[in-house]
C-alpha cells in the first residue's frame, strides 16, 4: 500500500445503495409494469467524496476529526479486539463478537480504491423509480439507530 492510495481514495467520487432503498426498489420491479425484463441499477442517487463524509461522522459522534492516515484495516483492526470488549463492557452493548463486526477487507477496498465509483441510475428513473435517499443523512441516521439499538457506544456530549 501507498500513501498516494490513501488520499486518492479519500478524494475519489463513490454512491452507496441503502438496504432498505434497494428493498423498495425491489418490490416497485416486481409490480411495475416498466420494469418487467428489465435490469437495473439502484443507488442513494447522489454522490460523495470520503474527503466530505469523515468530518461530518467526527462532529457527529463528538470527535475530533484527523486527516487519512496510511494502514490496512485488515492487518490493524483484529489487534483492537480488546478495545472493543471494554466498549461493550461499559456501555451494555449488545455483545457482538469481534470479528462479526465488520469486514475489514472490504473497507481496505473501499478506503483505497483510487477510482471513481459511480453507477448510472438513469434507467431505473426513465421507468418510473424516483426513490433517492441522501447518503450522508442516511448514514448519521444508521448510526443514530445503531446507538439506540445497543450496537455502538452513545456519542459523547450528546
Amino acid at each position: 500500500m501507498r500513501a498516494a492510495d490513501t488520499r486518492a481514495a479519500y478524494d475519489v467520487l463513490y454512491q452507496t445503495t441503502d438496504a432498505e432503498l434497494l428493498a423498495r426498489a425491489s418490490v416497485w420491479a416486481g409490480s411495475a409494469g416498466t420494469a418487467a425484463d428489465q435490469v437495473f441499477n439502484v443507488t442513494n442517487g447522489d454522490q460523495f467524496r470520503w474527503s466530505g463524509l469523515w468530518p461530518r461522522f467526527a462532529e457527529h459522534f463528538g470527535m475530533a476529526y484527523a486527516p487519512p492516515q496510511q494502514m490496512s484495516l485488515t492487518e490493524a483492526m483484529p489487534t483492537r479486539a480488546d478495545v472493543w470488549q471494554r466498549l461493550v463492557d461499559r456501555h451494555g452493548l449488545v455483545p457482538t463478537p469481534y470479528e462479526k463486526l465488520v469486514a475489514w477487507s472490504v473497507g481496505d477496498f473501499l478506503f483505497h480504491h483510487e477510482a471513481d465509483h459511480i453507477t448510472s441510475t438513469v434507467k431505473i428513473r426513465q421507468a418510473g423509480f424516483a426513490n433517492a435517499l441522501d447518503t450522508e443523512t442516511r448514514l448519521l441516521q444508521l448510526f443514530d439507530r445503531l446507538v439506540e439499538q445497543k450496537v455502538l457506544p452513545p456519542f459523547r456530549d450528546r
